[in-house]
């Protein structure tokens, strides 16, 4: 029986050695992001370090530095990796897509652009939640603002050949308030005990696109009529 053991391990072709290397990659690197996100929210970030990582993964501290130099590469690591990937779905002209419709916003339909967005986040909830929450990176809500103005500006100047919003407040205030209203009710989603599905947290963004401090306030509903 051994001997056949032998000889089937001597006869693994190349495919199937480079296949089980890859899952043993994987696995590796499921335990350390689990590890992680357990340990931010139970230590936070700063507090965090490798020893308690290969402790709650289950692995040596050779294994973990054969995949990441250290803690700080670690959080880069799955930044850059959610950035990249929130980028990559809403490069599909999330400005365009918060153009009025015609019939105002009771009949809107939520676009697609915002909807796979969320739900990449959705599908990740647990590994943004570690990152944007108290315990994660303060910057990281900032580099997806970033990601947002830059693909509002390169469609505000393919629809208006500039990046320039309203003349009533200055264009540095409308960026902060359209980019920062997104970004907050993102973070505050995440912050939930009992989060929205993606689609609820969809409508939610579109509708306020096109709704007024007043309206939101809900003055205008007292009694059905504006005081």
């Amino acid at each position: 029986m051994l001997l056949l053991l032998i000889v089937d391990h001597c006869i693994m072709s190349p495919e199937v050695i480079i296949m089980t290397t890859h899952a043993k990659v994987t696995k590796t690197q499921q335990k350390i992001k689990e590890a992680f996100i357990y340990l931010i929210h139970t230590k936070g970030f700063e507090r965090l370090t490798i020893s308690d990582i290969t402790k709650y993964a289950h692995i040596n501290r050779s294994t973990f530095y054969a995949h990441y130099q250290d803690k700080f590469d670690l959080i880069q690591f799955f930044e850059q990796k959610s950035i990249q990937a929130l980028q990559d779905i809403i490069t599909n002209r999330l400005a365009a897509a918060m153009v009025s419709p015609e019939n105002g916003p009771e009949t809107m339909v939520t676009y697609d652009a915002i909807r796979k967005m969320l739900h990449y986040i959705g599908d990740n909830f647990d590994l943004l939640r570690a990152l944007i929450g108290p315990g994660g990176d303060p910057h990281f809500v900032d580099e997806m603002k970033k990601i947002l103005r830059s693909i509002i500006d390169a469609d505000l100047y393919q629809v208006k050949g500039n990046t320039k919003m309203t003349t009533v407040i200055p264009d540095n205030y409308a960026h902060e308030i359209v980019v920062g209203d997104i970004a907050n009710i993102v973070t505050f989603w995440l912050s939930q005990d009992n989060p929205e599905s993606p689609d609820e947290v969809a409508d939610i963004i579109m509708k306020t696109r096109f709704m007024s401090p007043y309206e939101l306030l809900g003055i205008a509903e007292t009694n059905g009529s504006v005081r």
